[in-house]
């Protein structure tokens, strides 16, 4: 989902920790992901805060995304 679509969209969004939460991982993990490019987010206020769709973060789940997530070769 790009950045115009998640800001268009109904669903929830979802802030780092509960991103981080829903992926088991820690709070770091997901902003480094997202700074990266390998989450899809969108940074909103004056802060910067970051935003994840559900659907976004089930995609990161699929086995077939695995080594983009964990660096499998």
């Amino acid at each position: 989902m790009n950045k115009l679509s998640i800001e268009n969209s109904s669903q929830e969004l979802l802030n780092v920790h509960k991103a981080a939460s829903f992926l088991t991982v820690s709070v770091t993990t997901i902003r480094r992901w997202a700074q990266s490019g390998k989450i899809t987010g969108i940074k909103v206020g004056i802060r910067g805060d970051w935003r994840f769709t559900k659907e976004d973060l089930l995609i990161m789940m699929k086995p077939n995304n695995s080594e983009r997530i964990y660096g499998k070769s």
